[in-house]
């Protein structure tokens, strides 16, 4: 049987995968071979020769194919040398001379009995190879994954390469940025710090950072959340940190800045001396720069305390919220988080944003979730985007005003030729989310039409005597606060005019409910849910990303309990199940609300600073010492913000 006719009667049964089938092939005709040997040893034989006919006939690259198979396949064994290409040659050409022979004792009809089999055979080793694979990645990770948790977990993954921000500031504003701001890489650094460097993800130490001997950070493994799936982490503290702790607790409650700085001199990788001033420096002297490097430091120190089967990036390491020790890497994350996104580093802040959710994607302690869309957004990430609204299933995404805004600007941003897809995600966000409408299109610069304006459907609901906002309002605001700027385009200000045209046409005059909208039943379902958030139950997560995102206007609208209570700017509102090892030494006691840094603060009100007066001139010597005491010069130039970033435009929609 020639080979052109094994070829000719493979493309029939659309077999043109010649390394998959001839493998197949293979398999078959050994089982055969040996049902009909006696018992010796058979020859050994290259059934691939069966789809490569006469030496004549036989392409090049149909030879590289085989050979390549053949010396996957055979076992290996001890082989010298060639003596030559020929020799090589001539032996592999011995070899396909053999397995001719055997194969011509093959007749048509039992080649057409053994692609009968493969018929049946190759669909399942298919189905079985995709199932493998799903579950085979979370195994080599030593973890069990069902088919739910691997999707969720796939949308937590962080690409590593995008957490060098200094990479991505020589993407916008090219090399000389990075130079000249002083933040030039890795020339001139220790070997050993540059080996670091290479193992590290979160952190990149400069030259100039003190040396790291031990921060005094460990991390065990104590579980696995069965939720998730993903390893649960503690993150313990050395007995010598805990002493340097104590004393760092101890100038906290004294509201002693100058004592702070100096434990941060004489241990430069104590991560909750550096939370506290990197706070401290930013509210009082607007250095970010440094603010920014004394967050990455600590991100430093957590890294080198990292566990050995702890990952940032593979979307599986949990931490407990609940431990104080823990604590610190969250907030270490969501500050990082910000100080990228003020220098215009989308991309990183993106990435460093899916890490921090990956920590405790259920609970979402800091919520991540509410900063991952406009960071997707604008690192132009739309297809995350769409990803993560349809498939994410570990919390209700779908009541997040911002989500379902954001997801309809990002299909306007992917859609071609016309689709209208958009537009009905559109029309559902307007309608399940109503009183968006008035503030987003009044910061978008839109006008917005009396009649809507006052229809009842689109107001914010209020009870009377309360002078906080419900738990809706927070996350309509906070959306809008945010994410505003990308709707200011004209194209996309067009599209939401006609979106609202289109919304208003489903919602019965003077309606103010969900009964009172004609749509999809699943759409008045979410809106049903929806309205059950105008509560002032507002919940921690909530309350504590307020506090920490430097919305002032919005603090004012949190619950009374959270803006009369004080906490610690380097571990803001603790959890109502907090795990703290340093209860019994604080002895429950808070810190003053005249601590710099601290939340609910005033910072125009500086006299528990020693003898510091509160003007000017006093909160500049104060930062002076502190930048004495951490080694600190020449204030360093942000290489580049936000504002050079364009906002959604119809060329980005043409990209």
């Amino acid at each position: 049987m020639s080979s052109r006719a094994v070829r000719r009667a493979l493309k029939e049964r659309g077999y043109d995968d010649m390394a998959e089938t001839t493998a197949l092939i293979e398999k078959q005709v050994r089982e055969m071979e040996s049902e009909k040997d006696d018992g010796g040893s058979a020859e050994p034989v290259n059934m691939f020769d069966l789809l490569g006919g006469d030496a004549a006939e036989t392409s090049e690259s149909e030879d590289s194919v085989v050979e390549a198979i053949v010396e996957h396949e055979e076992p290996k064994q001890e082989t010298k040398p060639a003596k030559s290409k020929k020799t090589k040659r001539s032996k592999n050409k011995k070899g396909k001379g053999k397995g001719k022979e055997k194969a011509e004792d093959m007749s048509m009809a039992e080649f057409e009995a053994h692609l009968k089999k493969l018929d049946a055979e190759l669909p399942q080793a298919e189905e079985t190879k995709k199932a493998q694979g799903a579950a085979g990645r979370g195994a080599a990770l030593g973890v069990e994954l069902t088919a739910e948790q691997q999707q969720n977990r796939a949308l937590l993954v962080v690409d590593a390469k995008q957490l060098d921000a200094e990479a991505e500031i020589k993407r916008l504003f090219g090399s000389a940025a990075v130079q000249g701001a002083g933040q030039g890489g890795r020339r001139g650094m220790p070997r050993g710090l540059a080996m670091r460097r290479q193992r590290l993800a979160l952190s990149h130490p400069k030259a100039t950072w003190p040396p790291m001997v031990a921060a005094g950070i460990e991390m065990q493994q104590v579980g696995v959340d069965e939720e998730t799936g993903g390893h649960v982490f503690a993150v313990e503290h050395t007995e010598r940190f805990q002493t340097v702790q104590i004393d760092f607790l101890s100038a906290v409650m004294t509201n002693d800045a100058d004592a702070i700085a100096g434990l941060a001199y004489h241990h430069p990788y104590h991560v909750d001396a550096l939370l506290q001033l990197s706070e401290i420096l930013k509210q009082t002297g607007g250095d970010f720069i440094e603010a920014g490097t004394l967050v990455e430091r600590a991100l430093y120190a957590f890294e080198t305390g990292f566990a050995s089967r702890f990952s940032i990036t593979n979307g599986l390491g949990r931490l407990d919220f609940r431990r104080i020790e823990s604590r610190g890497l969250f907030l270490a994350l969501f500050r990082h988080m910000q100080f990228l996104a003020r220098r215009g580093c989308w991309r990183t802040a993106f990435e460093v944003n899916k890490a921090l959710l990956a920590l405790d994607p259920v609970r979402d302690p800091y919520g991540a979730l509410l900063t991952l869309d406009f960071h997707a957004l604008k690192s132009r990430q739309y297809e995350y985007v769409r990803r993560m609204a349809t498939e994410w299933t570990w919390s209700r995404i779908d009541l997040l005003p911002g989500w379902a805004y954001s997801r309809a600007l990002a299909e306007f941003m992917l859609e071609r030729n016309g689709a209208e897809r958009s537009a009905d995600l559109l029309v559902e966000a307007i309608l399940v989310f109503p009183s968006v409408v008035p503030v987003l299109w009044a910061r978008a610069g839109l006008e917005v039409d009396a009649a809507v304006a006052e229809h009842p459907y689109f107001q914010q609901a209020h009870i009377a005597g309360e002078s906080g906002m419900t738990h809706m309002q927070l996350l309509e605001q906070l959306f809008v606060e945010r994410s505003s700027a990308l709707f200011r385009t004209s194209e996309v200000g067009r599209w939401l005019q006609e979106g609202l045209l289109l919304a208003l046409e489903l919602i019965e005059l003077g309606g103010r409910t969900a009964g009172d909208i004609k749509c999809s039943e699943s759409v008045v379902q979410r809106r049903r849910e929806a309205e059950r958030l105008n509560s002032y139950v507002v919940p921690e997560r909530i309350s504590r990303h307020v506090l920490v995102s430097d919305m002032d206007a919005l603090k004012a609208g949190l619950p009374e309990s959270v803006r009369l209570a004080t906490s610690y700017a380097f571990d803001p509102l603790p959890p109502s199940d907090d795990i703290n090892v340093y209860n019994e030494v604080m002895g429950g006691r808070m810190m003053f609300e005249t601590m710099p840094g601290a939340f609910g603060a005033d910072l125009g009100d500086l006299d528990a600073l020693g003898d510091l007066d509160g003007d000017a001139t006093a909160v500049q010597g104060l930062l002076l010492r502190i930048q004495n005491l951490l080694g600190g010069g020449e204030l360093e130039t942000d290489p580049g913000t936000s504002s050079d970033e364009s906002d959604l435009g119809a060329d980005e929609r043409a990209a």
